[in-house]
């Protein structure tokens, strides 16, 4: 059965062309039925107050949906608001996923608090740690600097669909240990529930693949796991749920941000002269960049007692939709926060999270973004020829953002 998800080099590619084409469908339906740009909503909403009483339909989609049908739930817009949320997992419990991620992957370590999560984190964190993410700098890079040359080659093409989408997948199924040869377009939609597997399957050759411990690469995330021999991490088929989070979050909110990155150092002229000055504020860069644009624009707990938040009183059990975007943007902590401008002084934002749950793929995040910035200013400014055009849609989406599209074009010899 794993034979389902073997290829060769031009099946893998395939492969992943076709798992982004199911991504884009899924965006442009979602952007369409969704409006426009959110973020003039979020600012009027933070200049009334730091948490609103609201409904789940009207945090995602910017209106309820039918009487009857709505999810009373809070919506938190302000910096220090939902800083404070985050970093109280006693208080505000991300069990609240159950309703969400957990019907789609099972139940994963995203819904875990206390010592069940920080005996997951610890694990993991030996394949997510800045040392052994640098390991992988050079693989990043060269990914990166190939898929840009591809494109040259082809005389343009797009930087969302060709680059960003499939160095962000291919490197987090690296760092998963999944074997060379792997459909991992398949698996990363099957993952997210884009591509349906109504007869089991993928799920029963992905399963088959977790009963086999020596096919996963030595010291990569899910072999870490395997070898935890902690009853309560499991082994085998049991880490299903926890592989599907790792596919999901270690591509989706990836891609998009390196997508951001590019619009932002190919639109805004400031970046690339900056960088060929001092290219050690890089890190500037892309950090002000994941303030100004997170890819995830909302992370949700659930209360679990009775408590004041903001001058709100939220009760024990009740929905809180944590609004990443808008408290990044928020004008009390920096000056006019919705400009992109990596001049301005350098304060942390919660696009990575804070607190129990700080995004571990972080210093991935790093990598990939330093990586990508270099490759991409060396080929725009030396390896590409002069008078290539870009054709650009800005961030869109409400929860998740990122462009649409970045088709770029070389003159023609």
């Amino acid at each position: 059965m794993a034979g389902l998800l073997d290829a060769s080099p031009e099946g893998v590619e395939q492969d992943i062309m076709q798992a982004y084409a199911l991504v884009r469908a899924y965006d442009d339906g979602a952007t369409l039925a969704q409006g426009g740009d959110p973020h003039a909503e979020f600012a009027a909403l933070r200049r009334q107050g730091a948490v609103h009483r609201s409904t789940l339909e009207r945090v995602l989609t910017g209106a309820d949906g039918a009487e009857g049908t709505t999810t009373p739930a809070w919506h938190v817009v302000s910096f220090t608001a939902a800083q404070q949320v985050v970093r109280d997992e006693d208080t505000y419990s991300s069990s609240a996923y159950d309703d969400s991620m957990g019907r789609v992957i099972g139940r994963s370590f995203l819904q875990m608090d206390h010592q069940e999560h920080r005996t997951w984190r610890n694990v993991l964190h030996g394949g997510f740690s800045r040392q052994t993410v640098l390991e992988h700098r050079q693989a990043v890079r060269s990914a990166v600097a190939s898929r840009l040359s591809a494109v040259a080659a082809r005389g343009g093409g797009d930087l969302v669909a060709e680059v960003a989408f499939p160095v962000a997948l291919t490197t987090i199924a690296r760092l998963a240990g999944l074997p060379r040869g792997t459909r991992v377009g398949t698996l990363y939609t099957w993952a997210v529930g884009l591509r349906e597997d109504p007869d089991g399957e993928v799920t029963s050759a992905v399963r088959e693949l977790l009963d086999a411990p020596s096919a996963w690469t030595p010291g990569s995330l899910i072999d870490l796991l395997l070898r935890a021999k902690d009853p309560a991490i499991g082994a085998g088929p049991h880490l299903l749920p926890a592989l599907r989070l790792l596919l999901s979050t270690g591509t989706e909110p990836p891609f998009r941000s390196l997508a951001t990155l590019m619009y932002a150092a190919l639109t805004d002229p400031s970046v690339p002269a900056l960088l060929r000055t001092d290219p050690s504020l890089a890190p500037a860069v892309f950090q002000e960049c994941w303030r100004w644009e997170p890819p995830l624009t909302w992370v949700f707990r659930r209360c679990t007692t009775e408590t004041e938040l903001a001058g709100q009183r939220i009760g024990r059990g009740e929905l809180v939709c944590v609004n990443l975007a808008s408290a990044n943007r928020d004008d009390t902590r920096w000056n006019r926060a919705h400009l992109f401008d990596v001049r301005r002084e350098s304060l942390p934002s919660l696009a990575m999270g804070t607190g129990p749950h700080t995004c571990l793929g972080r210093h991935l995040a790093a990598v990939e973004a330093q990586e990508l910035l270099s490759e991409l200013l060396d080929a725009t400014g030396s390896a590409w020829p002069a008078g290539w055009t870009l054709q650009a849609d800005g961030p869109v989406g409400r929860g998740f953002r990122s462009p649409g599209r970045l088709v770029l074009r070389l003159p023609t010899p």
